[in-house]
């Protein structure tokens, strides 16, 4: 066997539960349920062949998120989803030795990114109510070569303050804001990218949108940081039809703001569901909650498994023994969900 370098060789490999999803009620990876905007299909539905056999071209895409965002086309880069620019911005800034901090709990990339670059990552746990550790990743991002904030942040749901991200900004030499949620919350770090240049702010149609299967993101940064994360990307590393139905879905934001009001409806309701059954349930800024168990985690994790009810076990993360992460579907997959707890735990409330 051919050894590989180092630091992919000692890697762990981040290997998702993908396969037999359909068909199930899926709750499990924060995707919209509700699907994306009847835009999209259209657009699919007449698809030209010569799109479909030329390279892509990303000319009207950056046109229309430059008008959309309010942001000049040359700080904005389109990857293929969020992942992707994840893996750009480590590769272009992280050197082995480099000291990353990381909020954690907290997605599962980051962490994974720094050990395939040899960085020293220093992880930084979230409050014990999951709320961010302010004054603890400011204290940490001093002299850190980059820091990364998610907001609001995937498994715990809880946001970052912009006042926080400033003062990290001024003490950490890069800093990462992934907005994967925003949406669901509604503040944005990305006016800071006019007063910092070492802020990088990405977004996803994966979410908000539904479009997680076509994998497009969003990278907004300064000027120089694009140029830099050019070098790095693959030509074309953004389908056609994927860009294409980003761009129907951008022109759709009517129907996408009525999928985050269905959303967080659902999330209010599933939320309050599982309280009235004595479960503890975690406030969020996302499409998604944290519920604490207790010594029922593993009882109600096999239930809903074979209710084919698909939900995120989280128990194995820092903070969150016990606990479980539901997403946010439509109110007729929350009322399923919560009717099948019912059944069994209906005289704890």
């Amino acid at each position: 066997m051919i050894e590989p370098k180092r630091f992919v060789r000692d890697a762990k490999c981040y290997v998702p539960p993908m396969e037999g999803r359909r068909g199930k009620i899926r709750l499990d990876f924060n995707e919209n349920t509700w699907g994306p905007s009847p835009k999209v299909m259209e657009r699919l539905r007449t698809l030209s062949s010569e799109i479909i056999s030329t390279y892509p071209e990303y000319q009207k895409a950056y046109d229309l998120f430059s008008e959309k965002f309010g942001i000049d086309r040359s700080r904005m880069l389109v990857t293929n989803g969020s992942d992707e620019a994840i893996r750009l911005t480590y590769n272009a800034y992280i050197s082995p030795g480099d000291k990353v901090v990381i909020p954690v709990p907290t997605f599962a990339i980051f962490g994974l990114e720094a050990e395939l670059f040899g960085a020293n990552a220093v992880e930084v746990p979230y409050n014990k109510d999951l709320s961010f550790p302010e004054d603890e990743v400011i204290e940490a991002s001093e002299g850190a070569r980059m820091t990364i904030v998610v907001t609001p942040n995937n498994p715990t749901g809880t946001s970052a303050s912009l006042d926080a991200i400033e003062s990290i900004a001024q003490r950490s030499e890069v800093v990462f804001v992934d907005e994967a949620y925003h949406e669901f919350k509604g503040i944005s770090a990305l006016p800071l990218i006019e007063d910092y240049d070492n802020i990088i702010v990405t977004r996803t149609f994966s979410k908000a949108y539904g479009l997680a299967g076509l994998r497009v993101g969003l990278v907004f940064a300064n000027e120089g940081i694009i140029d830099t994360l050019r070098k790095v990307v693959s030509p074309y590393s953004v389908n056609s039809i994927a860009i294409e139905c980003a761009m129907a879905a951008m022109q759709d934001q009517g129907y996408m703001r009525s999928c985050v009001e269905r959303i967080i409806q659902s999330r209010e309701r599933l939320a309050s569901g599982l309280r009235s059954l004595g479960f503890k349930v975690f406030d969020s800024d996302a499409n998604f909650i944290i519920c604490d168990l207790g010594k029922e985690h593993k009882r109600v994790v096999e239930l809903l498994k074979g209710e084919k009810i698909l939900i995120r076990d989280r128990s194995g993360d820092r903070l969150l023994e016990n606990c479980i992460r539901l997403s946010a579907g439509t109110m007729e997959e929350t009322e399923k969900l919560l009717e099948a707890l019912q059944r069994n735990y209906g005289d704890r409330g």
